[in-house]
């Protein structure tokens, strides 16, 4: 699977209540250790909401609070949805369990 394949995708729980398009993702670098020494990336979570540019600047993740001015602009950060949460996708459309949606530690 393409990064390029989630970007831009709507998403929809399976009550068929709309969240947003998928702007963003949420790698852990846990995979199976490579040639060069590293652990290879796993796709963790979906970042989905109605704003994309927050999350493009870092306001999503919670590491960037400043300067003052943007992050009053980006408030509302989108909502982390788990891989696991995920029931159904193809390229129109990710679907959700909202039961499966806990609240992300990442």
């Amino acid at each position: 699977m393409l990064l390029s394949e989630l970007l831009g995708v709507q998403v929809v729980t399976t009550t068929g209540e709309e969240l947003g398009r998928v702007h963003d993702v949420v790698l852990v670098q846990d995979g199976p250790v490579g040639a060069h020494g590293r652990a290879g990336l796993r796709l963790h979570a979906i970042a989905v909401g109605s704003r994309s540019l927050g999350s493009q600047l870092g306001y999503s993740q919670g590491t960037v609070t400043g300067p003052w001015v943007l992050r009053r602009l980006f408030h509302r950060p989108p909502r982390v949805i788990p891989w696991p949460a995920i029931v159904q996708r193809d390229q129109h459309r990710i679907v959700v369990d909202p039961s499966l949606d806990a609240p992300d530690q990442a």
